[in-house]
């Protein structure tokens, strides 16, 4: 539509050309024809004014002047014609190449009247693009394409010529795109139109809508934080971003920051500036660097500060900037001096403490020592007192009177028993360990030999590892041995078939230790003080006992840093086990003796 316009303005145009052409030569012919006659008529009257010279010369003048116009017009027609060929030409291939590059164009163009934005024309692209036909096109104006809730406001500014703008169009499937409208004024038959192309920047449009937001979030985080966020040029001299938390932190405004880069330097304190500035020294050569130091506010108030800053570098490598992070520390720093404080006086306290229990446990190890000491010498004499009396005087005391000399002397022997137990049991606790390899399995088969000979009647099985090494102190080891086993031997004394086994296997970074028999026995689960001293599990009149010695066993174990429980039922026996550390390979094949 528009390009057959341009191409009749284009031959009107060549017309008139054309046309003042000829005026011009129909001009320069009159002029030329004007001063032949003239100038000819004068030169011939003076080269002579013979009538028969003059009539000749007429006659051959007229005829030169009719060859010479004749060759001029040929050459005048013949140079103008070639001059219109050309142009024709030129204009049919500036033609064809306008009208291939509008139609062919990626981008979707329209050529529209400049008044009512009716579409004249439009490219392959647009009908492409937009989804409506030529037909349709020629049936629309720019206002139909635009979304309904956009005609509500008032139209776009109308595009002049060399015009750029914006817009949102509406598509015939009802997406909505935005696009960067470019035009310029061309001629339509004699009105005025615009040619315009419309290139899609909606997914800029989206990018740049979406980077705005990320922005205002990432300013409303800044806002948020209490860290002072900011980023200077690489020589510190310009500041381009700083958080608003610079204020409440640094108590001056961010504007004042941003026309003084220095001015935290300045707030630092006197005896921190130094390394404040060594700080910044160190970004320069390591490209990041941190310190805490203190800022003296305007109002007079300290404020400690931890500087946290690095350089920014692009793709390569090179520094673009710098930024950081300046946090006030202030709560943190004293919350470190009052717990500084605090560890202080719990130290000094508990050296107190411990000094004092140091002391007051040597008063009771003394007191302990220095009472058994006084309770066992008369016990001893009352327990041998009492058994003189029986062997010398047993026939004046009579069956009574010895009966109850020979409780005496029971009860005596039954209490240096227990001061003996009380003393090994405040050994436990005082005595110093000196851990060393202990065969248990040989010192369980010392004992158990040494009580077999002491009560040769008794028949009972004992089974145990031909080696049982861990480490511990032999002292105690031989007293944990002697009550564990001595308990087992004890309580076994009504069985006939009476069997004592002693067990090991690894656990941990220890080995667990298992005595077991199968002698009476107690109901383990019903006894809640079970390492509690005094602790008995049968009637005295039963099994003797002075309910110390597993407390002592406990704690013996707990001092080398192991754990001891007990298991038991009634007429089935009894297991206690035991944890101690080990010694590589400590357990062997068991064996019976």
């Amino acid at each position: 539509m528009a390009l057959n316009d341009e191409s009749a303005a284009a031959t009107a145009a060549s017309a008139g050309a054309a046309l003042r052409l000829a005026a011009i030569v129909g001009a320069v012919y009159a002029a030329f024809g004007i001063a032949w006659i003239l100038l000819s008529d004068a030169l011939v009257a003076a080269i002579s004014t013979d009538p028969g010279w003059l009539v000749m010369v007429q006659r051959y003048k007229g005829l030169l002047y009719v060859g010479l116009t004749a060759i001029g017009l040929v050459v005048l027609v013949r140079a103008a014609n070639l001059r219109l060929l050309r142009t024709d030409a030129a204009r049919r291939s500036h033609e064809l190449q306008a009208r291939d590059l509008f139609e062919r164009h990626p981008q979707p163009m329209w050529v529209c009247d400049s008044e009512t934005g009716a579409f004249l024309r439009v490219n392959d692209a647009a009908v492409r693009d937009y989804g409506y036909t030529v037909e349709e096109f020629g049936r629309m104006t720019l206002a139909d394409l635009r979304p309904a809730e956009d005609k509500l406001s008032p139209p776009p500014a109308r595009q002049t010529s060399r015009d750029t703008t914006t817009a949102r169009y509406r598509k015939k499937s009802g997406d909505v795109v935005h696009v960067q409208l470019t035009s310029h004024d061309v001629p339509s038959a004699g009105r005025s139109a615009l040619m315009v192309m419309a290139v899609d920047i909606t997914a800029q449009w989206r990018a740049a809508r979406l980077l705005e937001r990320q922005e205002a979030q990432f300013r409303q985080l800044h806002r948020s934080l209490g860290e002072v966020l900011w980023l200077a040029s690489v020589d510190g001299r310009e500041l381009r971003y700083v958080s608003p938390a610079f204020e409440p932190v640094f108590g001056r405004s961010c504007s004042a920051f941003e026309r003084r880069p220095g001015l935290w330097l300045e707030m630092v304190h006197p005896d921190d500036r130094a390394l404040a500035q060594a700080s910044s020294d160190a970004l320069a050569r390591q490209g990041e660097a941190s310190c805490e130091y203190r800022i003296v506010r305007p109002d007079g108030t300290l404020r400690w500060i931890s500087d946290r800053k690095r350089a920014i570098v692009d793709d390569e490598g090179r520094v673009q900037m710098i930024g950081g992070i300046a946090e006030d520390i202030t709560a943190a720093k004293e919350r470190d001096a009052v717990l500084a404080t605090t560890n202080a006086e719990l130290e000094r306290r508990v050296a107190a403490r411990t000094a004092e229990l140091e002391r007051v446990n040597l008063e009771l190890d003394a007191f302990t020592r220095t009472v058994a000491h006084d309770l066992k010498s008369p016990l001893t004499a009352i327990a041998g007192f009492s058994r003189l009396l029986q062997l010398r005087h047993g026939a004046a005391l009579g069956a009574d009177g010895a009966q109850m000399a020979a409780q005496i002397e029971h009860s005596a022997l039954h209490m240096a028993s227990l001061v003996n137990d009380l003393l090994a049991l405040s050994r436990v606790s005082a005595v110093e360990l000196q851990p060393r390899e202990i065969d248990l399995a040989a010192l369980a088969r010392e004992l158990i030999d040494e009580w077999r000979r002491n009560e040769p009647g008794r028949a009972l099985q004992f089974e145990a590892p031909a080696t049982l090494t861990a480490l511990c102190d032999a002292g105690l080891a031989r007293s944990l041995m002697s009550n564990l086993l001595g308990n087992a031997w004890k309580f076994t004394a009504k069985r006939a078939d009476a069997q004592i086994r002693l067990t090991a296997e690894p656990s941990g970074a220890g080995i667990t230790v298992r005595i077991d028999d199968n002698g009476a026995g107690f109901d383990s689960s019903r006894l809640d003080g079970m390492f509690k001293p005094f602790q008995r599990f049968h009637p005295a009149s039963e099994f003797s006992g002075t309910g110390i010695g597993l407390v002592t066993c406990q704690r013996i174990v707990a001092r080398h840093g192991g754990q001891t429980w007990v298991e038991s039922n009634p007429g089935q026996g009894t297991r206690v086990s035991f944890t101690l550390p080990a010694q590589p390979g400590g357990v062997q094949a068991p064996a019976t003796v």
